[in-house]
């Protein structure tokens, strides 16, 4: 039993503050004092050191209106009768302390809490003696910007920030209500979600009305409770002093829960008593916490005190609510209570009163499970011996589980750690931990979790740690975590813990804690041989309902032996992914067009013999068949057994599945008709995989077609091509010397792509990736796109792990940086991009045999790029620029996508198109191809516009003209008469339904405008 993860932080005893609706969050170091020192500077900032008020009751006086104003937004951002708990969650006693006249003792108890009333005062409030409102609402927003930092209240914080950058344009002497009502009406959406107070009283009690309703539910599911919606808001509003239901419940409940409050609410007043409700519901929070509703119950908690202090407040705000309200310290020392950690001390009974010895057919009987457990362990993994025999060992002995197992991806790593969880059979399943759990979390949260795991798994429950090298060689935190995780296998000499690493792991762990491998039973997985790939080839098939023939096994084997991975699609992930693939090939040959030729020049005497047998039986099958089987009828689609439904089935279809049965069971030697028995039947029934179904090669990139056919089909582009053409004959040329003797040195092929937006680059760099594969140079040619955001990290001990996984995804094809120049240009100090830059270097090097970086952007941003790191220039020696397209290569472009898409252009749009290309500015943001293809997509939907309207316009015509003539015939009119009325009718009508022609045809007037300032278009539809 245990908390979820983001809120172990309330049952240490760190810095907390933690506000319900966002959660626990732990105080950084000195943040406090540095807010403080903010405040005291903004208070004696000249702009605001004369600015002071008599009528605040809890500042020294006079105080500086900009820290009342100050008290103010920290009774606010919190929210309206909001929740705010933790050990350091009195802020203005924290923040105003040097500036309060008498503040009160500081508590660091974690159970301590307050609820807010948090009335919203515009800028001009408190500011209203500043000389002018541009000041007022300046030192407003200096007021919010020396608050910046406290992670609970960020999201509101900045809410008010965008409010008061767009402040409405009024009269700042207007009375306080209507003055907040501008401002109120002025907000945005964006900025009322994440401050729900701006929609006023009723708005805002409509809002905590939805989430208590909500939270609510949610709990009486998990801790059920005998009471209706209806009674449980009447004593919610009977604990909080009210006298009578308030009619604003009816805008936020509805009139008819309204009502039917309203009507019971004088019966659920007698007799109500405040302590007892209390105990109840502090009873039914328990019951619901250890349900595992923990957040379920905070936010009904939240909604409930801020509903009290929302009706208590009506008509106006939310007022503070009293404390005895909502169970809310109670709830706090229960969850401590419960989860905390306990010291255990032996009961010496558990000594003393030794366990009746069982009988010993029942220990025997035990331990051949215990066998049989053993043996299912070492059938399930294929070739790894090594790691079958550790889990024999641990399964058999006594004492706690600490294996340590390390290979390469995709080798059956979590498979043994998952067969070890189920051997064991602890009561409760596996606890899984990962790398990213650890990345980028300061030391003191990711010792707190480890510790919390480890405490929670002791005895009962198997911890796994995935990518344990890739924690403790963590340049931020690693060392630590390495050195807390060996004391925490002292500490619970009864926690089982399995943990997966790469290739070599162990060395690794050994480089930074040479005594953490040593506790450990180390194990190691291998790549697999094409035997080991063909017997997970047969069980892919097995679970496909399918089976293979010997040969077909054997050449999966091999093939998938001498196929290179791809990203994660390695080792025996492979399997799978052919079996796909053989698997549709065999139902496809099972088709009456690829049964009449199977038995062809190459196939075997077998093979023929159920070739004509299936044959003879579909030809049986049309004879018999009163109408002639279409192509449609017996499509793959159809044939496929996954695919074919009982109830739409022909005939026809049906027989020739007969037949491809009878035909399979035949090549065996075994008529269907004869099985030996039902499931004997069956087995001869699947599906069979033959040789022939085994493609020759396996392309996990999914590529095909020829990529330098490709490129020279491209667009203009031709420089870039000569340079391809010569990074192509210079490979082509280092193979000959090599096959000639001669020694070589593998060139570095890492390079630079230069040119403005939509030139073609990510295009060329993918290309260039399958040419590479093509040429040997690359294992798989697959390309992976990057930019900033996927190299830098957000905190310290995060970019490093961060670049080098995605260095590892790209290995074997492309790393693709877009607009890399950007990792040197943030303007923050001690920005990562640098070390991003640092680490990418590094492993370019490692990986130069089989991985190939493309940086991409502006020509002269990446010149300053390249200086920006002493070893970036010579890392890449080959610079491409890609120039802009002419005017005609684009209208070439144009015209392409749009074929591309179906569409053909109509006479006279390219020279509309040339001339709003002549006319277009090309700078730096011209955005050449990109651009075309946003044209064509507003072309394309103004031509949807036209030819819907026409089509709707033609059935409204069509029907007024059958209404006139059905008006002007009588009942007893001849079949003549009528067909001549409608011939007239049909001459009447003037609009016609667009032709199939006109459906895929774009004009010069589906084009977008010409514009007096052709800026003004490029600007809208780039």
């Amino acid at each position: 039993m245990r908390l979820p993860d983001h809120l172990e932080l309330l049952l240490t005893d760190e810095p907390v503050l933690d506000v319900y609706s966002h959660g626990p969050w732990r105080v950084p170091d000195g943040l406090f004092e540095e807010i403080s020192a903010r405040i005291d500077g903004l208070a004696a900032d000249p702009r605001a050191a004369e600015l002071t008020t008599d009528e605040h009751k809890l500042l020294t006086l006079p105080a500086a209106l900009v820290t009342a104003e100050i008290f103010g937004i920290l009774a606010f951002l919190p929210g309206g009768g909001a929740i705010k708990a933790g050990s350091w969650s009195q802020l203005p006693e924290r923040l105003l302390y040097r500036h309060l006249v008498n503040p009160g003792p500081l508590s660091t108890r974690m159970t301590r809490w307050d609820a807010p009333g948090g009335r919203w005062r515009p800028p001009v409030d408190w500011l209203i003696e500043a000389p002018d409102r541009e000041l007022a609402i300046d030192l407003a927003r200096d007021c919010l910007s020396v608050l910046e930092g406290i992670e609970p209240l960020e999201e509101r914080r900045k809410a008010l920030l965008r409010l008061y950058d767009d402040a409405p344009v009024c009269d700042m002497n207007l009375p306080k209500m209507e003055l907040r009502e501008h401002w109120h009406a002025h907000a945005g959406d964006d900025i009322v979600t994440a401050l729900p107070e701006l929609l006023g009283p009723v708005g805002y009690l409509e809002w905590v009305c939805a989430g208590l309703l909500a939270s609510y539910e949610n709990l009486t599911e998990a801790a059920p409770r005998d009471e209706s919606v209806e009674v449980h808001l009447i004593q919610l509003l009977l604990q909080g002093s009210m006298e009578h239901v308030p009619a604003e419940l009816s805008v936020a409940l509805g009139e008819d829960r309204y009502r039917e409050l309203q009507q019971r609410f004088a019966a659920e007043r007698r007799g109500f008593k405040a302590g007892a409700w209390q105990e109840r519901t502090r009873a039914w929070l328990v019951r619901a916490l250890v349900a595992g509703a923990a957040d379920a119950c905070r936010g009904w908690l939240d909604m409930a005190m801020r509903f009290c202090a929302i009706v208590q407040g009506l008509p106006g705000d939310p007022w503070f609510p009293k404390a005895e309200c909502i169970p809310v310290g109670q709830f706090q020392t229960d969850l401590r209570r419960l989860y905390a950690p306990r010291r255990r001390v032996v009961n010496p009974l558990t000594e003393t009163l030794k366990s009746v010895p069982e009988p010993v057919g029942d220990a025997e009987a035990r331990q051949g499970g215990r066998a049989s457990a053993r043996a299912e362990i070492s059938t399930s993994l294929v070739e790894q011996p090594e790691v079958v025999e550790a889990l024999d060992e641990l399964t058999s002995g006594s004492g706690p589980v600490r294996l340590l197992i390390t290979g390469p991806d995709g080798t059956g790593k979590r498979d043994a750690a998952q067969e070890l969880g189920k051997a064991l059979a602890l009561g409760r399943d596996p606890h899984w931990l990962t790398d990213n759990l650890f990345t980028g979390q300061r030391l003191s949260d990711a010792v707190a979790k480890l510790h919390a795991d480890a405490r929670d798994c002791a005895g009962d429950r198997l911890l796994i740690i995935e990518g344990l090298d890739g924690i403790v060689t963590d340049p931020g935190n690693g060392e630590a975590i390495a050195a807390e995780l060996h004391r925490l296998l002292a500490v619970h000499p009864d926690l089982h813990l399995v943990a997966l690493c790469d290739t070599d792991g162990e060395e690794r762990i050994r480089d930074i804690n040479p005594v953490l491998p040593q506790r450990f039973r180390i194990a190691r997985t291998r790549p697999f041989t094409a035997q080991g790939h063909a017997e997970l080839f047969r069980r892919a098939l097995d679970a496909r309902g399918a089976r293979g023939t010997r040969q077909a096994v054997e050449a999966a084997g091999a093939l998938l032996a001498a196929t290179p991975p791809m990203q994660t699609l390695r080792n025996a992930r492979l399997a799978p992914h052919l079996a796909d693939q053989a698997v549709a090939a065999a139902r496809a040959r099972m088709t009456p067009d690829a049964e009449s030729t199977a038995a062809g020049p190459g196939a075997t005497s077998q093979e023929a013999a159920s070739s004509g047998a299936a044959s003879a039986k579909a030809a049986t099958s049309k004879a018999a068949a009163p109408q002639t089987v279409s192509p449609q009828t017996v499509s793959p689609q159809t044939a496929s057994p996954q695919t074919a439904s009982p109830q739409t089935a022909s005939p026809q279809t049906a027989s020739l599945q007969a037949a491809a049965v009878e035909a399979e069971a035949a090549s065996l030697g075994v008529a269907a008709s004869k099985a030996a028995s039902p499931k004997a039947a069956a087995q001869k029934a699947r599906l069979v995989i033959r040789k022939q179904d085994i493609p020759e090669t396996l392309d996990t990139s999914q590529a095909t077609g020829n990529p330098l056919a490709e490129l020279r089909d491209l667009t203009g582009l031709d420089t870039v091509k000569h340079e391809i053409a010569l990074l192509v004959a210079g490979t082509h040329a280092a193979r000959l010397r090599s096959e000639s003797g001669l020694t070589i040195t593998p060139p570095t092929r890492h390079m630079v792509f230069t040119g403005n937006p939509g030139t073609g680059k990510t295009m060329v760099a993918r290309l260039l990736g399958r040419i590479y594969k093509r040429l040997g140079v690359l294992s798989s040619g697959h390309l992976v796109e990057a930019s900033r955001a996927h190299l830098v990290g957000e905190y310290i001990g995060q970019t490093a792990p961060r670049t080098r996984r995605l260095v590892e995804r790209a290995i074997g094809g492309v790393l693709f940086i877009d607009e890399a120049y950007t990792l040197t240009q943030s303007p923050l100090k001690g920005d990562y991009g640098h070390e991003a830059i640092a680490e990418l270097v590094k492993l370019m090097e490692d990986h130069r045999d089989d991985l190939v970086v493309i940086v991409a952007g502006y020509e002269q941003e990446m010149a300053e790029f390249l200086v920006a790191n002493p070893g970036l220039d010579s890392r890449f020696p080959k610079q491409i620029h890609f120039p802009d397209y002419t005017d005609d290569e684009l209208i070439i472009v144009f015209g392409q996508l749009a074929a591309a898409d179906g569409f053909r252009l109509a006479p006279g749009t390219e020279e509309v198109l040339r001339t709003m290309l002549r006319r277009a500015p090309r700078g730096p943001s011209f955005g050449n191809g990109r651009l075309m293809r946003n044209m064509l997509d507003v072309a394309v939907a103004n031509q949807a516009d036209r030819v819907a309207s026409a089509a709707v316009a033609a059935v409204k015509d069509g029907s007024a003209n059958d209404g006139e003539g059905g008006r002007g015939t009588k009942g007893h009119k001849s079949a003549k008469s009528s067909a001549k009325s409608t011939t007239k009718s049909s001459a009447k009508s003037s609009v016609k339904a667009p032709t199939k022609s006109e459906l895929i045809t774009l004009t010069a007037d589906d084009l977008p405008p010409l514009l007096d300032h052709p800026e003004e278009f490029f600007g809208l539809y780039l």
